[in-house]
């Protein structure tokens, strides 16, 4: 539709309205003049009716062009909302995760004395829940630890930490091959490595009652009768250890915990029996060799 108000009103005096003028005389009586004067007011009316029409829809049409405009104009300022709140959002995440440097005391020195550092695949371990032989908080354990990581200080690997890819030395996921199963352990080592075993608990953010649990479950074996009852009492000491440590793990991973404090006397006792067994065929079979 083209704008009204560009319309040019016709010359209803001239030639080309000389028949319809004339009709419209001899109908009404009325002069040339008269006839002429009311065309021109009626379309003169429907002109400026056509010209508010047109008026009224070109506001519509801007109104409605408006409110489009200012609804994009909202999503795309929404959108610009959401897209700084997840950049800081990431942001937060990645400050979080950054190493950060605690501060310092400037009063305090050193300790008087310095733990032994257990190996970052031990360490591991244990921020994992994960069963893990003592040996690796023996001091040979420890000792190891510093020469892997000048042998092997340019072999690193990937892990995955935080939900975050991380470059590691390729040590920090090996187990040592110089590693001893906790019943082969002279139980002077057996003992003082449970110390630091249970000193790194703690820092592996472990539940206090597993701790309390554990801790528990050492000094019951360090003091029981049996170490003094029998000549192999240390060694049944250490085997009951050894296989109740890891059946606690894999029952806790099935959620199927126990508590380890409570000392089992009568798989003791069979332990005890099976040593015992093991000691007499080896005795027999030596006595069979050494006869033929």
């Amino acid at each position: 539709m083209a704008d009204p108000s560009l319309e040019v009103c016709p010359d209803f005096d001239g030639p080309v309205y000389a028949n319809i003028c004339g009709d419209i005389q001899r109908a009404t009586g009325q002069t040339q003049e008269a006839v002429v004067t009311c065309l021109i007011q009626s379309w003169t009316d429907g002109h400026n009716q056509r010209v508010n029409d047109w008026n009224l829809v070109r506001e519509q049409e801007a109104a409605e062009a408006a409110e489009v405009e200012q609804a994009r104009a909202a999503q795309e300022e929404e959108a610009r909302i959401q897209r700084e709140v997840e950049a800081e959002k990431e942001k937060a995440e990645v400050e979080k995760k950054k190493p950060k440097m605690n501060s310092f005391d400037e009063t305090v020195s050193v300790g008087d004395s310095i733990f032994p550092r257990p190996s970052q695949y031990a360490t591991q371990k244990l921020n994992n829940f994960d069963y893990i032989e003592l040996w690796y908080f023996s001091l040979d354990g420890c000792k190891e630890v510093l020469c892997t990581a000048r042998s092997v200080a340019d072999d690193f690997g990937l892990t995955r930490v935080d939900d975050q890819l991380t470059i590691r030395p390729a040590y920090a996921f090996k187990a040592s091959k110089s590693a001893i199963a906790d019943h082969d352990l002279p139980f002077l080592t057996f003992l003082r490595a449970k110390n630091l075993f249970l000193m790194q608990l703690s820092k592996a953010k472990w539940p206090q009652s597993h701790i309390d649990a554990l801790s528990l479950f050492f000094w019951h074996l360090e003091n029981h009768p049996i170490r003094n009852n029998s000549e192999i009492g240390d060694t049944v000491i250490l085997h009951y250890a050894s296989r109740v440590c890891l059946d606690w793990h894999d029952r806790l991973k099935r959620d199927e915990g126990f508590n380890i404090a409570i000392i089992n006397e009568t798989l003791l006792c069979a332990i005890n029996e099976e040593l015992w067994d093991r000691i007499r065929s080896k005795t027999l079979t030596a006595v069979r060799l050494s006869s033929n």
